[in-house]
């Protein structure tokens, strides 16, 4: 309950920061864009007490734990894996050209006669 009760509160500061940034327009347009971060900062320090802003917490350092785990290839792997999609991208066009023309030669030179006659 008590959750839901901060997590509104957060909506509300964020919500009140953006009507100061309205109504407050003989302020310099930094000093507004500060009422604003300073409003997001402050309910976002807000939800993190909550418990589901501590479970988004964790998920971001799990996430964070798994991205430092990723091991991108060198420059010379991605090399020959490019490579090597490229040409199996030729050799299987060309398989279905083949297959095409000759499925094309059976059905109207063959079957049906058409183009032989």
């Amino acid at each position: 309950m008590i959750d839901n009760v901060k997590i509104i509160g957060a909506a509300a500061i964020i919500a009140a920061a953006v009507a100061m940034y309205y109504q407050f327009e003989d302020l310099l347009q930094l000093g507004r864009v500060g009422i604003v971060i300073a409003g997001v900062v402050l309910a976002t320090a807000l939800v993190l007490t909550t418990q589901m802003g501590q479970d988004a917490w964790q998920f971001i350092k799990g996430a964070n734990v798994e991205r430092q785990k990723v091991v991108w290839p060198s420059r010379q792997e991605a090399l020959q894996v490019t490579l090597f999609v490229i040409v199996l991208v030729i050799l299987i066009g060309l398989m279905m050209w083949a297959f095409d023309a000759l499925s094309f030669y059976t059905i109207y030179d063959v079957i049906l006669r058409v183009r032989g006659a």
